[in-house]
């Protein structure tokens, strides 16, 4: 984050050169994005399928540079907890959470900005604040979970890496995958052995341009 906050303030978001026309630099600009598909929460359950969740995100990103993004969003759905005494059952909740995250497109990183490449890798780092609520299923399990909640505000840390394709100047196709790392009250439990509670999420997206990420490169003139 503090790199990305350098580069910014530092205007380094200027000119950097299209490999597929050097007629043309980057151009600073926000899109656009929506992405739905699975969330996985870790549980105590032998059946993998048992703690699968819908999921969904809505973001806005700042493209200030060819290589690096500033990204607001709004995601979540739900959450599953596990519980083994006397016998398996599983508990789902519902959380709506903010997102602050910090991009670097490692493609344009190394091979350098090209208006139309096809493919682009990318990594991420962010926070999170989540608002927990509608956990009534647990509530039958009070007695073996120590931090049970009605409602709860959490704050989380997230990784997360992403491939993009190239559809149009506009719209470009998204799969990512990511984590989010939870204080363990999360899942209502207390874990003696970890203070951390995983979320993965697997993601799939469109995201669209708000104007161009070109513009006629000052250096070519």
């Amino acid at each position: 984050m503090i790199a990305a906050s350098l580069l910014m303030m530092s205007g380094v978001a200027s000119a950097q050169q299209s490999k597929s026309d050097e007629t043309l630099e980057f151009r600073p600009h926000w899109n656009v994005g929506v992405q739905g598909g699975a969330a996985y929460t870790i549980g105590e359950t032998s059946d993998f399928g048992k703690l699968i969740s819908p999921a969904t995100a809505l973001n806005v990103q700042w493209q200030f540079h060819h290589a690096f993004g500033l990204r607001l969003g709004l995601g979540g759905w739900q959450g599953k907890g596990a519980v083994v005494f006397p016998e398996e059952h599983i508990y789902p909740f519902r959380f709506g959470q903010l997102n602050a995250d910090v991009l670097m497109d490692l493609t344009s990183l190394i091979g350098g900005f090209d208006h139309k490449r096809l493919c682009s890798a990318y990594v991420f780092a962010g926070v999170g604040a989540a608002y927990g609520f509608d956990n009534k299923d647990a509530a039958s399990y009070q007695s073996y979970l120590e931090n049970y909640w009605e409602q709860g505000f959490f704050v989380p840390g997230r990784l997360g890496l992403g491939v993009d394709f190239r559809l149009s100047d506009v719209v470009t196709l998204g799969l990512e995958g990511n984590t989010n790392f939870y204080s363990d009250k999360f899942n209502s439990k207390l874990e003696k052995t970890s203070p951390l509670y995983w979320q993965f999420n697997l993601l799939a997206g469109l995201k669209f341009n708000l104007g161009k990420n070109t513009r006629p490169s000052k250096a070519y003139a």
